[in-house]
């Protein structure tokens, strides 16, 4: 598959909280990436809930302003959170917690998911559907040296 600055990422709260706390590891390198236009980012409302709920009660005040900052710097699109008919084949492997994560990745037809929820990368790998799972370091081993830019990626 080749990578360029249309390849779109969800990004689940997971991610968010990681480039909140550390904005020179994984997940906030793969923020700043959309943010200069070399990739592009998802989230649904429920994720942007969650990952600062997490934030305010785990996370540092200063590490809130970075969220809020990212929010604010990074261009994501807000995925919407479509209704799953009962019958998908998929309901069976994702934990119901997660649903919505794997929906919104759907509908907005991003082929990854980015999270550091090891048990939810692997329920979304077990499906038939068309998305991967990664960590942000996954993604950067696996997936990025296939970016049409990869040698100026870190410039």
């Amino acid at each position: 598959m080749i990578v360029d600055q249309s390849t779109l990422l969800f990004c689940d709260a997971s991610c968010l909280i990681a480039a909140a706390g550390k904005p020179t590891g994984g997940s906030g390198f793969l923020l700043s990436l959309c943010m200069r236009g070399l990739l592009r980012g998802a989230v649904s409302q429920p994720v942007l809930l969650e990952a600062e709920r997490n934030i305010l009660t785990k996370l540092t005040p200063q590490a809130l302003n970075t969220y809020h900052n990212l929010l604010q710097t990074v261009p994501l699109t807000i995925a919407p959170i479509p209704h799953v008919p009962p019958e998908s084949a998929w309901l069976k492997e994702v934990n119901a917690k997660d649903v919505h994560v794997v929906a919104s990745t759907l509908a907005v037809k991003a082929p990854y998911v980015l999270t550091l929820d090891r048990t939810l990368a692997e329920e979304i790998n077990r499906t038939a559907l068309p998305i991967q799972a990664l960590s942000p370091g996954e993604f950067m081993r696996g997936v990025l040296p296939f970016h049409v830019n990869f040698p100026s990626l870190r410039s």
